[in-house]
């Protein structure tokens, strides 16, 4: 199996995780055993149950949570879309959700979607800092018959956490189900789906150390939903054979969970030096989100870079086999600002900017000091040969 190259840099650890150990370990026992489909009766295919079954007690119990609650996903995009259309159907006229403005694109995509079909969608704001407007939500539940609400734990872009269990309360209070996408949250903060208040809960392996293409909604007992696939699988929910070696190691990952979080506060301590180093060696930068240590997850660095363009730089530390995300996606050919960050700046020029120049830095449990002081030495000469280059004409992005 090949390695990464020796002087990698990976400091986009929201957008994927390295395999844990632990994961590798069980998916290669798993490997070494004659499967068989989980649904047979036969003696392979039993097997491949009880594997599949001791990974949904794994996740139930990372959850706090039953095991005949938890239905696997191929991830959290696809937990997310069971969840809302599992709630309001196909879009009928009279059916409302609400959500935020800061959401992940699948749970924006689906939105989006079921408003085309009839459904009402609100969104809630955030504010600079990117916290929800908590008083915005409280109104716009109270001035309807909401059908569903959906709140992500904490945002990818910014790490800046959302008072799920407040929410949840309130959506309870108007009869909402209440769903949260806990994809960036676990493993950087302790969660509670039932004690939060919560109906479902989405959450994606490979953001914590499983293998890509595997995850899983949480169904609290008595919800019900439409199914995307009928069939027999998946407490009715999802029709197909199990991707069996995917969710030994899901199972794995959520098991490892405690020794991920006994890290968080060195992930913490080595942001925060990246910050200080970044403050220090680079002018022109500001941070987005709360700062606020119990608002936050505590690895995510999102900065903005004055007089730059995040996309640009992006590339040029690519070039150098340093690995962070850009605050754009590229769309139909054309760079659009973050979404995230347009909601928490404004739409206006110098918000528009501040969307172009961002960056952001997110770090796991195998982040090294010297890793962190190797990025702020590359970091600050790419930033002013990038800056240079705009002096004769070009305009700042």
């Amino acid at each position: 199996m090949p390695s990464p190259p020796p002087n990698r840099l990976d400091f986009d650890r929201n957008a994927t995780s390295p395999l844990d150990p632990a994961v590798r370990e069980a998916m290669l026992e798993a490997l070494a055993i004659d499967l068989g489909n989980p649904s047979s009766v036969h003696g392979l295919g039993q097997t491949a149950r009880r594997l599949v079954d001791r990974a949904r007690q794994q996740v139930a119990d990372a959850l706090g949570v039953a095991a005949g609650e938890i239905v696997f996903t191929s991830g959290a995009t696809e937990a997310n879309v069971l969840a809302w259309r599992g709630v309001l159907g196909h879009g009928k006229s009279g059916f409302a959700a609400v959500t935020s403005a800061v959401e992940h694109p699948s749970v924006r995509a689906v939105a989006a979607q079921l408003a085309e079909e009839g459904a009402a969608v609100t969104s809630i704001g955030v504010d600079a800092e990117g916290r929800l407007r908590l008083p915005e939500l409280a109104e716009t539940l109270q001035g309807s018959a909401t059908g569903l609400l959906s709140l992500m734990a904490a945002n990818n872009e910014t790490g800046v956490l959302f008072p799920v269990a407040t929410a949840a309360a309130l959506g309870r209070q108007a009869g909402a189900t209440v769903h949260a996408d806990l994809t960036q949250a676990l493993g950087k903060i302790p969660v509670a789906p039932k004690t939060w208040g919560l109906d479902l809960a989405s959450l994606s392996g490979h953001k914590l150390g499983a293998a890509p293409g595997v995850g899983a909604l949480w169904v609290r007992r008595g919800v019900r939903l439409r199914a995307l696939l009928p069939g027999h699988q998946e407490l009715g929910q999802r029709a197909g054979t199990e991707n069996v070696l995917g969710i030994i190691g899901l199972g794995a990952a959520m098991a490892a969970l405690p020794k991920r979080l006994a890290t968080a506060t060195e992930v913490r301590r080595l942001r925060d030096r990246l910050w200080s180093g970044l403050q220090t060696r680079v002018s022109g930068v500001r941070r987005n989100g709360d700062v606020s240590a119990d608002l936050e997850t505590g690895n995510t660095l999102n900065v903005s870079f004055a007089d730059i363009d995040g996309a640009t730089l992006l590339m040029a530390l690519d070039l150098e086999d340093i690995l962070v995300s850009a605050g754009s996606a590229c769309s139909s050919g054309s760079l659009e600002p973050s979404h995230v960050l347009l909601a928490m700046h404004g739409e206006s020029p110098e918000g528009r900017a501040r969307a172009r120049g961002a960056l952001r830095f997110s770090l796991g449990p195998d982040h090294t000091d010297a890793q962190v002081d190797r990025l702020l030495d590359l970091l600050p000469p790419l930033v002013a040969r990038i800056r240079g280059a705009t002096v004769g004409g070009r305009t700042p992005a």
